[in-house]
């Protein structure tokens, strides 16, 4: 264990260097990890093998990275003592929202046109701003975040190839721990200041929690659902189930049958896939994939939200939503902004 100041040195040094690694923070801990890569540029595999930090896009079938955990450096870390009152102004932000607002509203239209005359129930219609950054001082990004959401899975990754990814994911995948089953149903979106969880919103989360359960039963035993409650995650909140049992299969079983989660796809899985490769203009890499710690037994896994790339002094930044029968698109629009804001808050301050 060392000192915040000797560990973020150490990453300095990792960047310098142009060698992979990852730094996390899991939920609601102090204690702050940076995996370190034996081999200086991981090879991209489709099926990373070992135990380690790994990181897998939304793709199933395309190739992640597994970083050892051979090499760890580790620290307690200290929220900064100055207090940060963080706005959003739009004025602010180097690119204008409403250039991508028809494209999205339209694609969401059709989406919901789709959904009323078909067997499709659910989709997740993501989007992908981009725009430049006047720095690439991704250790202050990755300390903001750290410091604004402590209850998030909080996370920086490297690869000379892929640049920076960085996040602040409210969603676990899957917690494998002595057999023990964990994972969470989580869907819904409403801003702080809204009162009331809409007819839509609690539909869409019943969806997935009925697919994850339906997903899990052949995989487990004594699956049981928690009540539903308000989860906080930034400025905005979720609805959250959590789903518990026991298992005798392997991380990488239940990854295979989880992954995508109808939280990040759809439902149906396969025919949501469909329209969003259909739909979509960006490649979502790791947006909405998974990553954190896995061995041959145990695992502790979150969904890859709330997150951006950073490559070359440009930024993509990744956000979605839930589209279903009832989907009013105005107001779909106004959820990814809104869950924009996670992000955007710890790059412009």
């Amino acid at each position: 264990m060392i000192s915040n100041n000797a560990f973020f040195h150490q990453v300095r040094f990792l960047i310098k260097e142009k060698r992979s690694f990852a730094a996390f923070r899991n939920p609601e801990s102090n204690l702050l990890e940076c995996y370190v890569s034996s081999d200086k540029i991981p090879k991209k595999e489709a099926n990373p093998s070992g135990s380690g930090f790994i990181i897998k896009p939304f793709n199933p079938t395309s190739g992640g990275y597994l970083i050892s955990s051979n090499n760890i450096v580790s620290t307690h870390y200290l929220k900064n003592k100055e207090s940060r009152a963080l706005s959003f102004f739009e004025e602010k932000f180097p690119l204008d929202f409403k250039k991508n607002k028809k494209q999205y509203i339209d694609d969401v239209t059709s989406i919901v046109d789709q959904i009323s005359f078909s067997d499709l129930i659910k989709v997740v219609y993501s989007n992908c701003f981009e725009f430049p950054l006047k720095s690439e001082n991704t250790i202050e990004y990755f300390k903001n975040i750290l410091d604004l959401y402590p209850v998030a899975f909080c996370y920086l990754f490297f690869h000379p190839e892929e640049g920076f990814w960085i996040g602040a994911s409210p969603e676990t995948l899957v917690e494998i721990q002595d057999n023990k089953i964990s994972t969470m149903a989580l869907a819904g979106t409403k801003i702080l200041t809204d009162s009331n969880w809409s007819e839509k919103e609690l539909l869409e989360q019943k969806i997935v929690e009925d697919e994850i359960k339906k997903t899990l039963n052949p995989h487990c035993q004594n699956l049981t659902s928690q009540e539903l409650q308000t989860s906080k995650a930034g400025k905005i909140e979720h609805l959250k189930t959590l789903i518990t049992g026991f298992t005798s299969k392997s991380p990488k079983e239940i990854v295979a049958a989880l992954h995508p989660t109808p939280a990040v796809a759809g439902v149906p899985k396969n025919k949501a896939i469909s329209i969003i490769a259909e739909k979509e203009k960006h490649d979502r890499s790791f947006y909405s994939g998974y990553l954190g710690k896995i061995d041959s037994k145990n695992c502790a896994l979150f969904v890859n939200l709330r997150c951006l790339q950073i490559k070359d002094n440009n930024a993509r930044l990744f956000v979605g939503g839930g589209i279903t029968k009832d989907s009013i698109p105005e107001k779909e629009w106004e959820e990814i902004i809104h869950k924009s804001r996670t992000m955007i808050d710890a790059l412009f301050k």
